[in-house]
């Protein structure tokens, strides 16, 4: 844990942390300051992206980034929760990592996350197929 401690001290109020587990950090961040959390993972500590999800919880749809600390083998997971489900929307992570666009979206073509400042926002997964949804392809819905 005390590799994350660091990180924990110099974010301070930004960040809530959920879970600690042996080499994963999980904590929650609010949409207004993903991109200075996801600057200082990527820029500063040289993390990478090594994947993001979404899901439909009971407090809203949230986006889970996983950064790969690869020095220590230790993850950073930062969760930015949307509220609104039937209208999410969050800060596009792409400015700063521009590996992040697809991933981003695919989470906007199945959960509906409209990512604001992406430089492509038009559907990855079933772009030009016949039978394309017109609304997110949530489980259940």
């Amino acid at each position: 844990m005390a590799d994350y401690q660091e990180f924990i001290n110099e974010m301070g109020s930004k960040i809530k942390v959920e879970i600690k587990k042996k080499r994963r950090l999980y904590f929650q961040v609010k949409n207004d300051d993903i991109l200075e959390i996801i600057d200082h993972l990527f820029n500063k500590m040289g993390c990478r992206l090594s994947t993001a999800t979404a899901t439909e919880t009971y407090n809203g749809v949230e986006a889970l980034y996983h950064f790969s600390d690869d020095k220590t083998g230790n993850y950073y997971c930062p969760r930015v929760v949307m509220k609104d489900k039937e209208n999410p929307e969050m800060n596009s992570i792409t400015p700063i990592v521009k590996g992040a666009e697809w991933i981003e979206r695919e989470m906007a073509e199945w959960w509906g996350i409209k990512f604001i400042g992406h430089p492509r926002p038009i559907p990855l997964l079933s772009r030009n197929h016949p039978k394309a949804p017109n609304k997110p392809m949530r489980c259940g819905r």
